[in-house]
Formats: C-alpha cells, structure tokens, sequence
C-alpha cells in the first residue's frame, strides 16, 4: 500500500485483534472495504450510464440526418444522466474529487478544523440519508400511482430507486469518512 490515502483500504487480519487492537479498527476496515467496492462498482455502472448516453446521442444524430430520429431519446439521455450523477457521488467521495473551499477554516486551530470536519460529515450523512429514504418512500408512491413516463409511456419508478441507491451510496462513504476521523485512522481509507 502507497502512502496515497485515495488507495483501497487495507484488511486487518485476525492477529490484530490478538495484539491488543480494538475490534473497532476491523470493523472500520471492513466497513471501508464494503464501501470501496460498492461504490466503485456503482462508479463502474455510472461510467457504463456515460458510455451509453454518448451511443444514444451519436446514433439520434446519426439517424436525424439520414432517416427520423426516434422518440423519447432526450427521455433516455436524462435518465441516463441522472443515473451517472447519482452513481458517481459515493466514489467521488472516497477520491476526494469534489472541491473544498478551505479558505476560511485553515485560519482555525487544528482541533476546530476537526470538530468542523465531523459536524459536516454528520450533517452530510443524515441529509443524503434522509434524500435517500424520501427517494424510496417516493419510488413506492409512483409505483403503486402507476405513473408512466411522458414520452416513451413506461414506468420510471426503477429509475428513482436506483436514484435512492446512489445517495445511500454517498452515506456509507460519508459515514466511513466519520468512523476513521474519530478513530484517528487517516492512512486506512
């Protein structure tokens, strides 16, 4: 393992736990693990969304200009896009690929920069987690509704779930962020 904390967490073996290491450290790993994975196989289908949505629009354009474009193609590319976004949150978290606007919070101590550091992780884990549980509440209300989609006239209530499933995504990232900041792992995520 590099010194690089953007890595895949490293598991902790049994022995750990013999040599006085607390249970909290492999759950932590274990749970960092989960999170990896998960959100990089959700990054994965966000990349294969992107992919999709490229096709989709070169093959309207290419069918534009010699034939009839088909109907609900700006329907598809919306849902696609919605579903790479949502995919791509969680493992935007793990590599740190949003920006952090520091300016004003590297001016305090370093003990108030990380009790900031883990309001925001707690206030951002319930706020994608509450999302992500209204998210599902409302894919059962479409559902049972039997709302279909405007152009293409099919039911879009998998989309809003799979919608849940990228926040839900983002707070297990979040929440392992919390966990190894309070118990001061910073080279195991």
């Amino acid at each position: 393992m590099t010194n690089d904390n953007r890595v895949m967490p490293e598991h902790t073996s049994n022995t750990s736990d013999k040599l006085g290491v607390s249970t909290g450290t492999s759950i932590v790993n274990g749970l960092s693990q989960v999170n990896y994975f998960l959100n990089c196989g959700m990054a994965w289908l966000a990349g294969t969304c992107l992919f999709l949505i490229v096709l989709l629009v070169v093959t309207n354009v290419i069918s534009r200009a010699v034939y009839v474009p088909f109907s609900g193609a700006e329907e598809l590319v919306g849902w696609l896009a919605a579903t790479t976004t949502a995919f791509a949150l969680g493992y935007t978290q793990i590599k740190r690929g949003y920006v952090d606007i520091d300016a004003l919070t590297q001016r305090f101590p370093l003990f108030l920069q990380s009790i900031l550091k883990r309001v925001i992780l707690i206030c951002s884990a319930c706020f994608f987690a509450l999302i992500s549980w209204k998210l599902i509440g409302y894919t059962l209300t479409v559902k049972s509704n039997g709302n279909l989609s405007e152009t293409m006239r099919i039911p879009f209530y998998p989309l809003i779930f799979l919608l849940s499933l990228g926040f839900a995504g983002l707070t297990i990232a979040l929440l392992t962020d919390l966990l190894v900041d309070f118990l001061g792992e910073e080279g195991k995520q």
